[in-house]
């Protein structure tokens, strides 16, 4: 008996000095990033980058000085530890040009870190809207193109490799993109839908503001495509998709598709697009106009009228930074559809009532 409670006795000290050391742990990801632990994160020099809906970012230059970007948050309790590290073990796995590598994580279940590289250049929502006025450049048509298709390819490549995710990203929006030195976009905080707390998800993910999980409380294969088109939307037009919601009053389910479709209605096609692109935009309308009809088919509100993403992703590849004389005219139904939407309601046959 003795014996027996000297053993378990034993145990449970060999169990918490494995839990005290491994509690210092990070889980690296990556082979080829140098490694360091908990002590080395908290002993960095530190800078705060802000304060997002899942917890707060940190800059921290670790070991050599390397700058790693550390997220810590609270409202990641919906799988056990074990699901949670075979979960990001996966995301681990991922290697995409176009999308911010997960380096390592921590595990605890009163909060989890999530580690990544520092990418220099800020997120595709600080070049739509942030102040240009302080010497941020504003984006040209060449730029956005790039980024749209870059960000086409990151996400079907999510689709490809976590094909038993529902929203393979889940939480695509311009603040979640960011730019490389060479405005290369590199997606980020994809693939959490699983492990972030549901209340908490449907209360600040993206994918759940989707016009399906409003008309049926749930999402679907094409809500990620759904954010997609509304990505683009704002990329063409240089609008915040929250800003146009208040514009809509209290109330209103008037978004950015929405806005988009009535301005063409009304006879303002060329209009709808930011005049910060520029001048070059006079010779690549006819782009524009092809993007813009790929962006409302991403975002049709029933979804089993949205286009395939595979088919959106060829179609965006084929894009071009200036037209030709034949792809500006084709471009439009006819020279009187120049500053009318027939053109792009009898492509897609959107529907703002879904």
């Amino acid at each position: 008996m003795e014996q027996g409670s000297s053993s378990s006795s034993s145990n449970s000290s060999k169990k918490k000095a494995h839990e005290t050391a491994s509690g210092t742990k990070l889980t690296f990801l990556r082979e080829d990033r140098d490694k360091f632990d908990l002590p080395d994160l908290l002993k960095a020099s530190a800078e705060i980058l802000g304060s997002g809906c899942f917890g707060s970012s940190y800059k921290a230059a670790v070991m050599n000085g390397t700058a790693m970007v550390v997220k810590r948050f609270r409202q990641m309790n919906n799988l056990s530890r074990e699901e949670f590290q075979e979960h990001m073990r996966r995301l681990g796995r991922l290697r995409h040009p176009n999308l911010l590598p997960l380096v390592a994580f921590y595990y605890r279940k009163e909060e989890k870190l999530l580690v990544s590289d520092y990418v220099h250049k800020v997120s595709l929502a600080v070049y739509l809207h942030g102040n240009h006025s302080r010497g941020q450049p504003s984006l040209d048509w060449p730029s956005r193109l790039k980024i749209v298709k870059g960000v086409s390819k990151g996400l079907l490549y999510l689709y490809n490799e976590l094909p038993s995710l529902i929203a393979p990203h889940g939480h695509l929006k311009s603040s979640n993109v960011l730019l490389n030195e060479s405005f290369e976009p590199l997606l980020t905080d994809y693939g959490l839908v699983p492990v972030v707390n549901q209340e908490h998800a449907q209360d600040i993910m993206v994918a759940y503001k989707s016009p399906e999980y409003k008309q049926h409380n749930r999402i679907s294969r094409k809500t990620d495509l759904w954010s997609f088109g509304i990505l683009i939307l704002e990329i063409l037009t240089g609008r915040f998709p929250a800003n146009v919601l208040q514009q809509g009053g209290k109330g209103s389910d008037t978004d950015l598709a929405t806005w988009v479709h009535s301005v063409v209605r009304e006879e303002f096609t060329v209009e709808v697009f930011d005049k910060e692109m520029g001048v070059m935009t006079k010779n690549s309308e006819g782009e524009m106009l092809k993007l813009l009809k790929i962006g409302l088919a991403c975002c049709h509100t029933d979804v089993e009228k949205r286009c395939d993403l595979k088919e959106a992703v060829e179609r965006i590849a084929e894009l071009k930074e200036k037209d030709s004389d034949e792809d500006f005219y084709s471009s439009y139904a006819s020279e009187g559809d120049i500053h009318s939407s027939r053109g792009l309601s009898d492509d897609f046959s959107f529907s703002m009532n879904g």
